[in-house]
């Protein structure tokens, strides 16, 4: 995503937050880049202090930025720091992305790129992006689509508006559906079903996105995906869920709107995940989740329980290191 340098009054980006928001120092400045709070080379760089580092207040006295976003809960005197502009807000985070999204990301352009294959059954709005060397079969793609390099979407695949894939993603392959005969030999079970990837979803490189087998395949509005995940057949992910890296999800798993899965969780086969629930690091996740559940572990279960549990094998690892040292 390119940044756009330029010169931004300091009172545009303050009508841009929303009105919970407090400015401590000179208002009357510009601008021209956003910065890291500790690289911030000149006064006219903006950047941020997140509301759970440390030490707050020896970052901003140590930064050269000359406007820093920060969290109201700090005290600060008119006075402590009067050669930068403090913005006061609720979740510095995210008034600072939305800073950058107001004045700094640049415009996309719209483009397919000469070498990107296209089938001529493909229906693709006139406002998408298709980087090099990427293939696109007989499916429809809505404005506003980003779909960079060698991003494969196979047939049958419908995606919404807004959407970005990054490089290597292979969407809407058959998955991996086999029977075994009398005599082990494996037979293809045959996938006519769609992949939905509905709008504004995200899906980072090298992910691969299976389609349906008889059913469909659902990426629900808003959700995003990271690096190197699989999406098995019949899988439905509701709205704006996070999918963290090398996570594996197999067929026909539900999970429902705004739950966290973290790197590395693998998804048994047709498991049911409540929403807002949140699956730990490398959890195994072998039965349903309720709503507004954490769980960790393999097998995963409730955090609390899973946490007794290593409470117990600390305490019972010790007393065998007592007994073998008496």
């Amino acid at each position: 995503m390119p940044l756009q340098r330029r010169r931004i009054q300091l009172s545009k980006i303050l009508e841009a937050l929303t009105s919970e928001r407090r400015a401590i120092g000179e208002t009357n400045r510009t601008v021209t880049h956003p910065a890291a709070i500790n690289l911030a080379a000149s006064s006219d760089a903006i950047a941020f202090v997140g509301a759970t580092q440390k030490e707050p207040l020896r970052r901003i006295r140590d930064s050269r930025a000359g406007v820093i976003v920060c969290s109201q809960d700090l005290t600060i005197s008119p006075d402590e720091f009067p050669d930068k502009t403090l913005i006061l807000v609720n979740n510095p985070r995210l008034s600072f992305i939305r800073i950058l999204h107001s004045f700094f990301v640049a415009p996309p352009y719209w483009e397919i790129h000469p070498t990107a294959v296209i089938d001529d059954d493909a229906i693709i709005h006139p406002n998408v992006y298709i980087g090099p060397y990427c293939v696109v079969g007989k499916s429809e793609i809505d404005e506003g689509t980003i779909l960079h390099a060698y991003v494969c979407v196979y047939d049958n695949c419908t995606i919404g508006r807004n959407v970005v894939i990054y490089a290597g993603c292979v969407i809407g392959a058959e998955g991996f559906g086999f029977e075994p005969d009398e005599k082990g030999i494996l037979t293809k079970f045959p996938h006519f079903g769609r992949l939905i990837i509905e709008d504004n979803v995200e899906i980072q490189g090298l992910t691969n996105v299976d389609k349906g087998t008889l059913g469909d395949t659902v990426i629900g509005e808003g959700t995003k995906i990271d690096t190197g995940c699989h999406i098995g057949h019949n899988v439905h992910l509701g709205k704006h869920c996070v999918v963290a890296a090398h996570t594996m999800i197999g067929g026909g798993v539900m999970v429902e709107d705004y739950a966290y899965i973290a790197p590395c969780a693998c998804f048994r086969n047709r498991i049911r995940v409540g929403t807002r629930s949140m699956v730990g690091t490398g959890a195994l996740v072998t039965k349903d989740i309720p709503e507004d559940v954490v769980v960790m572990g393999a097998p995963a279960r409730p955090a609390n329980e899973y946490k007794q549990i290593l409470g117990e094998m600390k305490r019972m690892a010790s007393l065998v290191s007592d007994s073998i040292q008496a």
